[in-house]
């Protein structure tokens, strides 16, 4: 036994010689971090990004460019056509918005943003009217799935754009034609007027530079000067330029009323439903008009909401007013004086990052969103698109 022991012991000190030996010889180099590291790297839970740069794009468009706010943290890797959520503090409200990439995934030293001024808007406006150069916001890792997937989409991409949703198709063009990828690309950008047109010296640029990259702008309200396409953006319109919908792929990113009508046009055209790819695109301004919302339910109603969550340790119980017709999410956030914040990403039902369990009560929820089976069986929300109806009960300690 003594003698197997000390065949052990000698075994140990080889292996520690031989280990000593290798990091003498063969130092680790400064690059090597280990899955740990390699996995913050990719996926962050947060990231801090400094303004260096801000472009007027319109009358009401800013674009911004961030670099890491930390010079030994890298930003994250993205594919082209995501998104990342800003967090932003507005007098002691903190709460995020998601806004998707304009820049190249083939670069990492900087992300460029594209904001649009939404009308009462709560976010947008504080950044156009405050943000400046110097400043640091905290931010999400990249999100979303609105990216090319050479696997499923196939050669012959069909991109419909309305207003600010161009951005995401800005980053997918970059991406595409710095690579030189040979696909097949129809982008058709709908505009209110020609001064709308974001990034259009980019456009033609590509366009100019890449013959499988066809643009068309098309105006809702043309200049008399304008000699383009104009109305909507129509299946003979689309029709008339891509020939056939065979073997076409289409992304489609812009606001509600737009995607009521691309998806008639969808219809028409005999898509099949797997072949479109529809970007989230937020709460509606007025939920009441949203179709399945209770009649018998008024827009002033006030609903009172009972919140469990971890405070210093221990289990905290307290009870505020929410409006029905804000997402819960927006309601949590406006009592500041709970200090709390629950992860959120897309605030359009589709990341489940804010994923919340519903222990009582009766909520609304937008008619496009989809939940897993097992959030629904269990009783799990996204208060980003719950509305609620009845007084609630929510516990933020089974998230």
């Amino acid at each position: 036994m003594e003698k197997e022991i000390m065949d052990d012991v000698k075994k140990y000190q080889k292996l520690e010689k031989l280990k000593k030996w290798r990091d003498e010889v063969q130092p680790i180099p400064w690059y090597f971090d280990g899955l740990e590291n390699l996995c913050d790297r990719i996926h962050p839970d947060k990231q801090f990004l400094q303004v260096t740069d801000i472009k007027q794009l319109s009358k009401d468009t800013k674009l911004f460019r961030f670099v890491s706010a930390k010079p030994n943290k890298l930003l994250a890797p993205f594919r082209a056509g995501q998104y990342i959520g800003l967090i932003v503090d507005i007098n002691g409200v903190r709460t995020s918005r998601p806004f998707s990439l304009a820049s190249s995934p083939n670069q990492l030293a900087y992300y460029e943003l594209g904001v649009k001024r939404k009308v009462g808007g709560f976010v947008s406006n504080y950044l156009l009217e405050k943000l400046k150069i110097g400043d640091i916001l905290e931010a999400t890792e990249p999100l979303g799935d609105l990216y090319y997937n050479r696997t499923f989409h196939g050669k012959d991409l069909v991109f419909i754009a309305g207003g600010s949703g161009i951005t995401p198709f800005i980053s997918l063009l970059k991406y595409i034609s710095e690579q030189n990828f040979k696909l097949n690309i129809w982008l058709f950008f709908g505009c209110l007027s020609e001064d709308d047109i974001l990034f259009k010296d980019e456009l033609d640029d590509i366009q100019t530079r890449r013959p499988n990259i066809k643009i068309q702008y098309i105006l809702s309200e043309p200049g008399p000067n304008w000699d383009g396409p104009y109305g909507f953006i129509t299946k003979d319109k689309i029709l008339d330029a891509i020939k056939s919908i065979e073997n076409k792929f289409f992304y489609i990113v812009g606001n509600r009323a737009m995607y009521s009508f691309i998806q008639e046009q969808m219809k028409e055209l005999g898509v099949p439903r797997h072949r479109v790819i529809y970007e989230f695109y937020g709460v509606p301004d007025d939920v009441t008009r949203i179709v399945g919302w209770p009649k018998d339910i008024k827009a002033s109603s006030t609903i009172k909401v009972t919140i469990e969550f971890i405070q210093r340790g221990r289990k905290v119980k307290e009870i505020f007013d929410a409006q029905c017709v804000e997402p819960l999410l927006n309601s949590l956030e406006r009592e500041k004086d709970l200090g709390i914040m629950i992860n959120n990403g897309c605030r359009s039902g589709a990341c489940a990052l804010c994923r919340t369990k519903l222990v009582s009560g009766k909520i609304f929820m937008l008619p496009e969103v989809t939940m897993r089976e097992i959030d629904q069986d269990y009783g799990y929300i996204h208060p980003c698109v719950s509305y609620p109806l009845t007084d609630i009960h929510i516990d933020l300690t089974l998230i």
